[in-house]
């Protein structure tokens, strides 16, 4: 879907987002609300949570182009934090916009348009995927919000879409403003400074859920999704075959989930050692996790043994002078259903899409495209042409969340999820 989806229309969602009766509602630019003299921030800066900073240091780190982040609320899933300055206008007690939907909207991955005034072209994008704000921005012009919408809608799992009526978007809902907002007073912007340098802790859940995962996958592209004729034979044995790599691989969901259930039965504590990395990854048959365990002075590989034994069931390999284990275990590849059709994504298109989803959260991505490799001639059969993308994200949070905004990405074949207990990457 693209911007010339939408039906251009100057006097878009005149009465259907704002209330001319109470409550009123009352735009100042750039970004607050009075809700029947209830201020409400929106735009706000959205981060996730890090536990071994303190907010004012993180303030300081996401400030970038903006003015000094000053003002700061949690968000509802207590996993991410929205900034704020007061020199934009900004000020402690107005209630963060973007955490005020939970009453109304009851679903975890929702996006929303809303046009803020009447008397100015300002509009608010807003959304939240799987529990985490996703969203939170003003655009000063309808064509503006109409692109940026239409980029967001790309991504997977919508359960709920809003949209004024004269854009025409298929499968949304219409929403008012004021009907949309639980005015809560208990989610109101604090000052930083007030926090005392406070170092913002996040339990760690040694279940590997919420914790921080690196995952590399490749994102194969054929010359196939490029319409490439290839030469054509009378003799099919002799026509080029482009590969199919990702045919009998996991998709990325089941991946996810199967490597971090592994990942849990391997992981166990024992005195005098420390787990260093925890590895998963697939070949052509089976899934295989590998824990990586140092020893500190006073371990015991006896002890270790054991232990490893009693939690897991498998034994472990002792090197580097006793200094280091590993143990392995592994699953076959379920059956799933065929991945023969699944129609490839262009280069542009996977580049333009998974920077604009992932960036969007402020994730550490990194994306590189090979190009296809030269074809062999002469060979029976012919060499296969393909050519792939190079994926890799680190975060310190819910790796199943960014999993799913791969889900209807086609071609994928994820090759490796690592887990390091030792800094919760």
């Amino acid at each position: 879907m693209n911007s010339n989806s939408f039906m251009k229309n100057n006097n878009i969602g005149n009465d259907s987002f704002l209330d001319g009766q109470s409550p009123a509602v009352i735009f100042q630019p750039p970004a607050v609300l009075h809700i029947n003299k209830v201020a409400v921030a929106v735009g706000l800066l959205w981060q996730p949570l890090r536990n071994d900073l303190s907010l004012k240091q993180q303030a300081k780190l996401a400030s970038g182009n903006r003015h000094n982040l000053d003002l700061f609320r949690m968000a509802a899933n207590s996993k991410q934090v929205g900034f704020a300055s007061s020199r934009e206008g900004y000020s402690s007690n107005m209630l963060a916009g973007a955490n005020l939907f939970d009453q109304i909207i009851s679903v975890d991955s929702w996006l929303a348009a809303f046009k803020l005034s009447e008397e100015s072209d300002h509009w608010w994008i807003v959304a939240k995927r799987y529990g985490a704000i996703y969203q939170d921005k003003v655009f000063d012009s309808t064509k503006a919000a109409q692109d940026e919408y239409s980029t967001l809608i790309n991504a997977p799992d919508w359960e709920r879409k809003f949209a004024p009526g004269d854009w025409n978007i298929k499968d949304t809902e219409e929403l008012r403003l004021v009907d949309a907002l639980t005015l809560n007073q208990h989610l109101d912007l604090k000052p930083i400074n007030q926090t005392k340098g406070w170092l913002v802790a996040i339990p760690l859940v040694l279940t590997l859920i919420a914790l921080v995962i690196f995952v590399g996958i490749h994102l194969l592209e054929t010359m196939e999704s490029k319409n490439v004729q290839l030469p054509k034979s009378e003799d099919p044995d002799s026509q080029p075959q482009v590969e199919r790599p990702w045919v009998g691989k996991s998709r990325i969901g089941e991946f996810t989930h199967i490597c971090l259930e592994l990942m849990e039965e391997v992981f166990f504590l024992s005195p005098g050692w420390k787990i260093d990395t925890l590895a998963c990854s697939q070949d052509s048959s089976r899934y295989l996790v590998s824990a990586s365990i140092k020893r500190n002075h006073s371990g015991s590989t006896g002890f270790l043994r054991q232990l490893a034994f009693k939690y897991t069931g498998n034994d472990i390999a002792i090197s580097c002078n006793g200094e280091c284990a590993n143990i392995q275990k592994e699953r076959s590849i379920p059956d799933s259903p065929s991945r023969e059709d699944e129609r490839l994504w262009q280069a542009g298109r996977v580049d333009t899409i998974l920077r604009e989803r992932f960036q969007t959260l402020h994730a550490d991505l990194h994306l590189n495209h090979r190009g296809p490799r030269s074809s062999v001639q002469n060979t029976t059969p012919p060499t296969t042409i393909s050519s792939r993308h190079d994926f890799s994200i680190k975060t310190r949070y819910g790796i199943r969340e960014y999993a799913d905004l791969l889900r209807d990405v086609p071609g994928i074949v994820p090759e490796t999820l690592i887990y390091k207990p030792s800094n919760n990457l």
